[in-house]
């Protein structure tokens, strides 16, 4: 029968640990809550179906809950927004402002579902955008330089991908750490080719929460310190 020594388990510890770790790290970060849209551009129209609301509140999500990474339900006026029909080109873009919880956050990037469905649907999605943030409660804001696009450094070129054909998980948008934000604008310029605007859901990424395997990993190494000085 193998006997478990004292610097096996603790090496053990620290080694699992540290797996979890990077497994865990290698996952997106914690999910901002608590969302609202706090501002609208003049030029947002809102019809009494495709309400605002429904980018930010999780419908046609699982369970109808905000989500970093879950497939949304085909477009639909109870879980997308969509706008009254706009003129496009656009004079000046569509801007929409979150307002990032209760509490400032550390961002760290973004989840978007475009619209999906039929064409005439797809058309109306978003295309060209470019996005800002603020860490002063909206007072003023600074432009957001996305570092990566659907998890490749540099791909991001201005612009959303069109929405298919039937329910799908999110585009993501990665930006270098930034922190203390309070708001992020969204600003729309350009769509697919439809007469109107819309999206599906958006939602926010922070830093990960300090996880249980971190804790493991200190336990091991700390417990090969105390080996050694035995």
């Amino acid at each position: 029968m193998m006997k478990l020594t004292t610097k096996s388990l603790v090496l053990s510890t620290a080694t699992f640990g540290l797996m979890l770790g990077v497994a865990q790290n290698a996952q997106a970060g914690r999910l901002i809550t608590d969302v609202e849209i706090s501002a609208t551009s003049s030029n947002v129209t809102v019809n009494s179906t495709w309400i605002l609301n429904n980018v930010i509140n999780g419908s046609g999500m699982p369970n109808n809950k905000p989500s970093l990474g879950k497939t949304h339900a085909l477009s639909a006026s109870t879980n997308a927004w969509r706008s009254n029909n706009t003129t496009f080109p656009l004079a000046s873009p569509l801007s929409l402002t979150f307002k990032l919880g209760t509490v400032p956050n550390d961002l760290l990037g973004l989840s978007f579902w475009n619209m999906t469905g039929v064409v005439q649907d797809t058309a109306n999605g978003v295309r060209g955008a470019n996005f800002e943030y603020s860490t002063n409660n909206g007072t003023t804001f600074s432009a957001l330089t996305p570092i990566a696009f659907n998890g490749v450094a540099g791909a991001w070129t201005g612009s959303f991908t069109q929405g298919g054909s039937t329910a799908s998980g999110p585009q993501t948008v990665d930006f270098n750490l930034v922190k203390g934000v309070t708001h992020v604008r969204l600003n729309m310029t350009s769509n697919y080719g439809g007469q109107r605007m819309g999206f599906n859901e958006i939602s926010f990424k922070s830093i990960p929460e300090p996880s249980a395997s971190l804790a493991l990993l200190g336990l091991g190494l700390a417990g090969v310190g105390l080996r050694k000085r035995i």
